[in-house]
């Protein structure tokens, strides 16, 4: 799940969503049965998610509105279906399924998020399981049929998202912020995990974001007992990890053509064809 603002997206959103699951989330190869290599994991779908509700940001004049950030959003979605999955560890390696969806929600807080989705996508997985149109046919068999799968959601964000996340302000105080947590981590609740892009952001120096690498893990493992496999950080492309869409806004509105390099070509055409951004 990639929760961003979208305003408008560019390569870095287009990094984040594709990154492939961690080492140290990655399940263990099956058995292999013959000399050929194991399969390449990743992700059974990647959902691009946008909040009509911030908890930091706020529609503002000149903005591009929720329906145009959704259009943005598809034709970034048609962009990743096309392209490679990317890791930080191993060359990319294309996407085998390209299972791409964009959504729009109304809960301002990932801890809202997380629960709302995984009851939709509970309910959604148990009409398909249950409809004869969709459900192959059945096989004789003595044993009892299989259960539906069960979601686990991997939220991806940036060292900046992740701040304002642990930030203890954002919740009614320490107690509601440790509840929140404890829910949305622990194996037992919603059981989602955070895949934290490390990026350079005008908020914080490199010295701090990398702090915060270090000490995130213990902090959360002090109050939710829970593997520091919750947590992993990982690098996306040098160019890409310093893309804004703020700096793309204040480019296109200054008339620095260079914004152009930091979208998609199919995102760069919506932005000229709606004249988004430009001075009014």
């Amino acid at each position: 799940v990639l929760d961003s603002s979208f305003n408008p997206p560019t390569l870095a959103h287009l990094s984040l969503a594709s990154l492939l699951p961690p080492t140290n989330t990655t399940p263990a190869p099956p058995p292999q049965t013959s000399a050929a290599a194991p399969p390449d994991f990743n992700f059974d779908a990647r959902l691009l998610l946008l909040s009509v509700r911030n908890a930091d940001k706020q529609l503002k004049p000149g903005d591009a509105t929720y329906e145009q950030r959704i259009a943005m959003m598809v034709l970034l979605a048609q962009d990743l279906a096309r392209s490679p999955s990317s890791t930080h560890t191993s060359p990319p390696a294309p996407t085998r399924d390209p299972n791409v969806a964009v959504a729009i929600i109304d809960e301002p807080t990932f801890v809202g998020k997380s629960s709302l989705l995984l009851d939709f996508l509970r309910a959604r997985v148990a009409s398909l399981a249950s409809d004869p149109e969709v459900r192959p046919a059945p096989i004789v068999s003595t044993r009892s049929p299989a259960a539906p799968p069960t979601p686990k959601l991997t939220f991806v964000m940036g060292t900046d998202t992740i701040v304002r996340f642990f930030a203890a302000r954002y919740y009614a105080d320490h107690e509601s912020m440790v509840v929140a947590l404890r829910r949305f981590l622990s194996p037992q609740e919603d059981d989602s995990r955070i895949v934290c892009a490390r990026r350079t952001s005008k908020g914080a120096s490199a010295g701090e974001e990398e702090a915060l690498e270090v000490q995130l893990p213990d902090f959360v493992g002090e109050f939710t007992a829970l593997d520091h496999d919750r947590i992993s950080f990982v690098d996306i492309g040098e160019k890409e990890c310093v893309y804004s869409s703020s700096e793309v806004r204040e480019k296109v509105a200054s008339g620095d053509a260079t914004w152009r390099s930091m979208v998609t070509e199919s995102v760069a055409k919506y932005l000229d064809d709606h004249r988004l951004y430009l001075p009014q």
